[in-house]
């Protein structure tokens, strides 16, 4: 889910972190979202918001990313016959350590595009005790953060998403459709898969913006079971 396609060439570079063990303790208003305090099973998909500290909290966020990540899941046991695990709290909300300009101006690997999901993903690992890959767990960040150019993707058991995909979940973004279309095909490279090399009605190329008219080839269904990934799916 990300502007475009431009991660193909280049790939996700992941940041390799020495891993704490702590769960981050967010403080949010009565009878909203709070962060899980217990550890989720193995083999789910943990799903993160990342708040920075001068952004207000808003329900919109947690529900509207845990309605996206329903809705791929739906996807997946449709085009697989198997499908994903999503925990009790689909949406951990995660109170960032800075306000949204540090992590928009911050500089974290080669280009712009990345700095706002690598500073989140950095901080998502050191706070939660997460790899990059994790085996225990695929993980979805999205941050409420977005400078020039920033961006986003999927690979090596992460996706990493900024502003534009977290209000896109929260509905104020365009129709929902390509928010779908886009985690399908983010998760899809969480999976293990590459991006197609042309629009070829697979989710895997930019025919994801015409979800849910789109499916995965025969080929990619055999890699995501085949991949690192595949007995997470049940």
């Amino acid at each position: 889910m990300m502007h475009t396609l431009r991660r193909s060439a280049r790939g996700i570079r992941l940041l390799l972190l020495a891993a704490a063990s702590l769960l981050a303790s967010v403080a949010m208003p009565a009878g909203t979202a709070t962060a899980t305090t217990a550890v989720p099973p193995s083999k789910t998909v943990r799903v993160y918001w990342l708040r920075p500290s001068d952004v207000p909290f808003d329900q919109r966020y947690p529900d509207g990313i845990a309605r996206v990540m329903r809705e791929v899941q739906r996807y997946y046991k449709q085009e697989l016959g198997r499908t994903f695990t999503l925990n009790a709290t689909v949406v951990e909300v995660v109170t960032g350590d800075h306000p949204r300009r540090w992590y928009e101006t911050t500089p974290n690997g080669p280009e712009r595009y990345w700095w706002e999901v690598f500073n989140m993903q950095q901080e998502l690992r050191r706070k939660l005790g997460l790899g990059a890959p994790d085996s225990r767990w695929l993980n979805v960040g999205e941050i409420s953060a977005e400078g020039p150019g920033a961006g986003g993707g999927g690979g090596n058991g992460w996706v990493i998403l900024s502003g534009h995909d977290a209000d896109g979940a929260a509905g104020s973004n365009g129709a929902m459709n390509r928010w779908y279309g886009g985690m399908v095909h983010e998760l899809g490279h969480a999976f293990g898969l590459p991006d197609s090399s042309r629009t070829d009605g697979t989710p895997m190329s930019a025919s994801f913006y015409d979800y849910p008219n789109t499916h995965f080839s025969a080929q990619q269904k055999t890699a995501i079971r085949n991949g690192p990934y595949g007995s997470f799916l049940s």
